[in-house]
């Protein structure tokens, strides 16, 4: 929470924070990060903060957070703090954890306390050359919003009217509106500054126990809001906490972010962010560099881990520890997967000759990926969890370095716990998604395919024409945009002061799922169009409630595109069209790599690469999204509807 981290939060100072709790008890940090076990030692400091925790009371949880800018500090990759003005929900960084159980009501409503939104030069009459590239209409509402539970099932969409909160009498007259987890309004109609929005999620008991994450997700404005670290966790209990090794076991939660910032401190152009890829800053946990985590010998902890950054993956391993890890995506598994420490020469791979294809993986999480873990404290000494490199894309500059993320320091003063027994409780919802099934529910394929498609470079200057059409062979398989060209491309970023770009500098990408619709064969072929999510032409999925069916999501690019669909979790049964001998529970998974992209102008890769998933389509009709979760790609058009009716 920056600079009040180590501060214990009263409710008065809470109010402030823009924060009210109708319903719920507040948990300031330094309660949420004591250690148990009782000793005379003193061991040494430990800088590990929890963010602050809302927990549910009676079966509800009932807040309503208020979106500002917050001024702040916050340590860059050597430690060294920043003054920072960023975006933020709740007054804090990261947002708080909001903690319930299986069957619990949340209810948050969102109240937009930001500025209004900049004014941008019209596209028509052509501005001069003097004046920025004209953004896409959809980039242009920084500051207008929305809400998304992360891997919940829950109802997608805006519940019907009439409609009466829980505890309250009907209002036939003048009915509330209140919204589930709905992400598809235009960004026109996203929550604008001044605005509020009541969201309502009510949980299944057979709901996954887990850990889970809320954010931002308004098309357009999601990688600049989350890329300011306005994202919290999201903590469901249930039966897997209630093992008594594990109820015994102190928790922590892990927030990896990596806050977007430029040199004044500001986070204010969509192209700033989109100039970040694999070289975002280092990420942060809790909104500390490196913190020190205490720990007794022969102690168990069970850590959280969310990966609420905008682009990198992370790859963990603890130094001379195993990690236990018994959920992923918020879906507890039934035996532990156990992840051995990575060995320590991987940790700088040399670079002459080029890095190696690839790398040992320790527990790897792209973004939007969580995990939980158990680790048992080995002999006293320092120890480091690390990020060891991984590929975010298939190049040397794809390739992510190592980095120290944590410091654990084992105290000798025996602690002796219990790692728990298998097999780990885990709820029907998440049973194995069969052949059987499939074929009885009519095995309905699906092929979705995410791809960047790059135009042919334009070599004259910016003032004609303004702005440059899609031009070169790598348009043939778009449909073709007409008047919706200027929401197609954006501004890359050139720092303050220097003269306006030239058309061959300008990214001219489109960034896009393809999808041949319906189809019964296991090769359907690659399809044909390809169109951004902004473009009236854009592809909505219709799938039937209680439908199970086979999708196959395949990868054009050499990049680590993460797929993340919402409202129901992927049962992943193979990867590159073989089959997986422990299929498992997602709700979001990086792509494979594509060794040999498409030459421009052609539909299909020399090496089509994919992973395959099965979902039931289970209790909720409504509209929600699938998408990349490289947030940049995704506010650039890489996203498609679903549908339930």
């Amino acid at each position: 929470m920056a600079d009040r981290t180590n501060e214990n939060v009263s409710r008065r100072e809470f109010l402030k924070l823009g924060v009210t709790v109708t319903a719920g008890a507040i948990v300031p940090p330094m309660l949420a990060a004591c250690g148990g076990g009782g000793s005379s030692y003193v061991p040494p400091k430990e800088t590990f903060v929890e963010p602050l925790t809302i927990q549910s009371v009676n079966g509800v949880l009932d807040v309503t957070l208020a979106l500002s800018y917050l001024t702040t500090t916050l340590p860059d990759s050597t430690g060294k703090r920043q003054t920072v003005t960023l975006r933020n929900m709740f007054g804090m960084i990261p947002a708080p954890t909001l903690r319930m159980r299986v069957g619990d009501l949340l209810r948050i409503k969102v109240l937009n306390n930001l500025p209004s939104n900049p004014a941008y030069p019209p596209v028509n009459p052509v501005p001069p050359a003097t004046l920025p590239w004209p953004q896409p209409a959809h980039l242009r509402y920084p500051n207008s919003t929305n809400l998304h539970t992360h891997g919940l099932h829950v109802y997608p969409d805006v519940y019907p009217q009439p409609y009466t909160p829980p505890g309250q009498n009907p209002n036939t007259s003048n009915p509330p509106k209140v919204y589930g987890d709905f992400v598809v309004d235009d960004p026109e109609q996203g929550i604008k500054p001044g605005e509020t929005r009541q969201y309502e999620y009510r949980l299944r008991e057979d709901h996954p126990a887990g850990t889970y994450w809320y954010h931002p997700h308004l098309h357009g404005s999601s990688a600049m809001q989350v890329g300011s670290g306005m994202a919290g966790a999201l903590v469901i209990e249930g039966p897997i906490d209630d093992v008594p090794e594990i109820a015994a076991a102190q928790e922590r939660v892990f927030v990896f972010q990596a806050p977007l910032y430029d040199n004044t401190g500001q986070l204010e152009s969509f192209a700033f962010v989109a100039s970040f890829t694999s070289n975002e800053p280092a990420f942060l946990i809790n909104a500390v560099r490196q913190p020190t985590i205490v720990m007794k010998s022969g102690e168990v902890q069970n850590w959280r881990f969310l990966n609420a950054g905008t682009f990198n993956m992370l790859n963990l391993s603890l130094d001379g520890h195993t990690l236990y890890q018994y959920s992923h995506d918020g879906n507890p598994r039934r035996t532990f997967k156990l992840n051995p420490p990575l060995p320590l020469s991987a940790f700088t791979p040399p670079t002459t000759p080029p890095p190696p294809a690839s790398y040992p993986e320790g527990i790897v999480l792209a973004v939007g990926n969580r995990t939980n873990v158990l680790v048992k404290a080995g002999a006293p000494g320092t120890y480091q969890l690390r990020n060891f490199p991984i590929e975010n894309g298939r190049n040397p500059a794809g390739v992510l370095p190592g980095d120290v993320v944590a410091t654990v320091i084992v105290v000798a003063d025996p602690f002796p716990m219990n790692l728990p027994p298998e097999p780990l409780p885990v709820t029907p919802f998440l049973a194995p998604i069969t052949d059987e099934e499939l074929a009885s529910n009519g095995g309905l394929k699906r092929t979705i395919v995410m791809r960047v498609i790059g135009s042919q470079p334009v070599p004259q200057d910016i003032p004609a024409p303004y702005p440059v059409p899609f031009t070169g062979p790598a348009a043939t398989p778009l449909v073709q945009p007409g008047d919706e060209i200027t929401d197609w491309v954006f501004q890359q970023y050139f720092p303050p002061g220097e003269s306006p770009p030239k058309l061959s500098q300008i990214a001219n990408k489109v960034y896009a799922l393809g999808s041949d619709g319906n189809s019964s064969s296991q090769n359907p072929g690659m399809p044909k169009t390809y169109i951004p999510f902004q473009s009236k032409k854009a592809v909505t999925q219709m799938v039937a409630l209680n439908a199970v069916e086979e999708w196959t999501i395949v990868n054009m690019n050499n990049i680590r595109h993460p797929f993340h669909i919402h409202v129901n979790p992927m049962y992943i049964v193979a990867i590159n069209g073989k089959r997986l001998a422990e299929p498992f529970w997602a709700d979001t998974m990086p792509l494979p790599f594509n060794d040999n992209p498409p030459p421009i102008g052609e539909d299909t890769p020399a090496t089509v690469t994919s992973f395959t998933f099965r979902m039931r389509f289970l209790h909720f009709t409504g509209r929600y999204v699938m998408h990349c979760h490289m947030l940049v790609h995704e506010d650039m058009g890489m996203m498609q509807g679903v549908t339930v009716v």
